[in-house]
């Protein structure tokens, strides 16, 4: 008997765009199928079927396919894969400290990225602009016939050849090519803390994506995620609407911290987590670690919020956060700024042998404005220091070869 042993709503869109994705199992078989919530969002699931066969006519001058996808009563079926994406293989190379070779994998993959993706001069369309708004491009863009935008590092998996997973958001009108490896670099490095050690800088900087070309496609990205919610009001925007010229820090009773326990990087159940509940705002417990734990997840509640946090510790050491995720946040020593709803503090990594972990916080629910804006303080403050250091890097190094070309030949 076939069984759902994992369902995902992304229901946050436009009814158009609503989908449930489910992974199935049945005789030890396992698959994927994407539903539509809504008979509006019947042609947007369908449509994966033809991107499909035109994405893999794509790329066949690249190592990439797109995953299997066929028809299913009212879904489309996709193959269920298990292998690591690119995201956790780089993060595992930067956790041993090993940048070079991630920057070179990278590299490797954007540059796969733009070469079938650089077939033509892009031309802005009535389509593109009902997608992306009517935003203010550079010149010289390059694009492609078809295009699948969400080609992020999550989304590959190091099968051989690669497996490109979720291509829901293909377009079939121009889209430009610098646009796509914008959105993978950025969604890479700016997701988690321990990919800060790539030069962000240098990245853009190699495919000639000029910081002017980067507000235009933030701009672009803005407008995206408009289309995708049309009229749909996230929950997540209702804050400031429902308490307007507000700004108040307020401690939660909302939700329970709950904790997840991962064997891998990013792999979390709800069936392997406990929940315990916070009284004004304090969540204070100490639990047992499953043998084969590795990571840990702290779900702070259920709204955007900061967290205080007093102390993260197993066996009574500190845990470390270099590694963490916070998706929509940022870390800043003792606090954490969490801007979604279901926010969560990730992949904390559980030392070898660790019997116990403690926890105590302080939870406030705060505007998601602000809780935006201190994101956006964090990246340019991130981008300053890389800039910094980079220039410093290199005026050492030209006083170091001044230096040594000044050196006189002893008698």
């Amino acid at each position: 008997m076939r069984e759902i042993i994992f369902s995902k709503y992304s229901n946050e869109r436009d009814r158009r765009f609503s989908i449930r994705t489910d992974i199935l199992e049945e005789d030890g078989e396992r698959w994927l199928e994407k539903t539509p919530l809504y008979p509006e969002g019947k042609g947007h699931i369908e449509n994966m079927l033809q991107w499909n066969q035109k994405l893999d006519a794509l790329y066949q001058a690249v190592p990439f396919v797109s995953n299997k996808c066929e028809a299913g009563e009212g879904c489309v079926k996709l193959e269920y894969l298990e292998e690591e994406n690119l995201a956790e293989y780089l993060d595992d190379l930067l956790e041993k400290g090993r940048e070079k070779e991630a920057a070179q994998k990278l590299t490797e993959y954007l540059e796969n990225v733009q070469k079938i993706h650089s077939q033509r001069p892009f031309s802005m369309t009535e389509e593109f602009q009902r997608v992306f708004g009517k935003v203010t491009l550079p010149e010289n863009l390059t694009c492609a016939e078809i295009t699948n935008i969400d080609m992020i590092c999550d989304n590959v998996l190091l099968t051989s050849p690669y497996t490109i997973l979720d291509y829901e958001w293909t377009f079939d009108f121009p889209v430009p090519c610098e646009f796509v490896l914008y959105r993978i670099i950025h969604y890479y490095i700016q997701t988690h803390s321990v990919r800060r050690a790539l030069d962000e800088e240098a990245l853009y900087g190699k495919f000639g994506i000029t910081e002017e070309a980067r507000e235009s496609f933030f701009q672009m990205e803005k407008s995206f995620q408009a289309y995708i919610t049309g009229r749909h009001v996230p929950m997540r925007e209702m804050y400031a609407d429902m308490t307007p010229g507000v700004q108040y820090v307020s401690k939660t009773n909302a939700g329970a911290l709950q904790v997840f326990f991962g064997e891998k990087r990013g792999c979390y159940q709800e069936k392997n987590s406990i929940k315990r509940y916070m009284i004004a705002g304090n969540a204070r417990c100490t639990l047992e670690l499953p043998r084969k734990c590795r990571f840990i997840r702290l779900d702070p509640g259920d709204v955007p919020c900061s967290v205080r946090l007093d102390e993260i510790s197993f066996d009574g050491k500190s845990a470390s956060l270099k590694g963490a995720e916070t998706p929509d946040g940022a870390i800043f020593g003792y606090w954490a700024f969490l801007a979604r709803l279901d926010p969560c503090i990730a992949d904390i990594p559980v030392p070898a042998g660790a019997k116990t972990l403690t926890v105590r916080l302080e939870i406030c629910e705060e505007n998601v404005d602000m809780l935006n804006h201190v994101r956006v303080l964090e990246h340019k403050n991130h981008s300053l220091l890389q800039k910094v250091g980079n220039r410093a890097k290199k005026a050492a190094r030209r006083i170091k070869k001044l230096s040594g070309g000044g050196k006189k030949k002893g008698n």
